[in-house]
């Protein structure tokens, strides 16, 4: 699974707005890089582990969403959350030129990954 991601992600890297992604495994494991200066590692994983806290509530009360979308004004964080509790986060400059479908590409294509249990 581990590999799969990357190769994903070193897909989507020049991704036009990416400024960073997080990756959580299920057995809680992060990995993350940031592609520009807007945010440090740290930041990016304060706001993955905040996400979780987020999703992990949200799936206590019965809601349970596979993508969530967080607009800031500079920007947006989206993620996927597969079955097995795997989560991609991206980080994209909220801007009104960039080509969302690729992002949702990348988030779908992380949901279709298949053996995550293979860690």
């Amino acid at each position: 699974m581990r590999k799969a991601c990357s190769e994903l992600l070193a897909r989507y890297a020049s991704l036009p707005g990416l400024t960073a992604s997080c990756l959580r495994l299920p057995d809680g494991s992060i990995s993350h890089e940031c592609f520009t200066r807007w945010l440090t590692p740290t930041q990016v994983r304060q706001a993955m582990s905040i996400l979780d806290g987020t999703l992990e509530v949200l799936r206590s009360s019965g809601v349970v969403p596979a993508q969530t979308n967080w607009v800031f004004a500079n920007l947006r964080l989206m993620s996927r959350l597969r079955p097995d509790h795997a989560c991609l986060a991206v980080f994209i400059e909220n801007r009104p030129d960039l080509a969302m479908a690729k992002v949702n590409a990348l988030l779908e294509e992380f949901a279709q990954l298949e053996a995550i249990a293979e860690l």
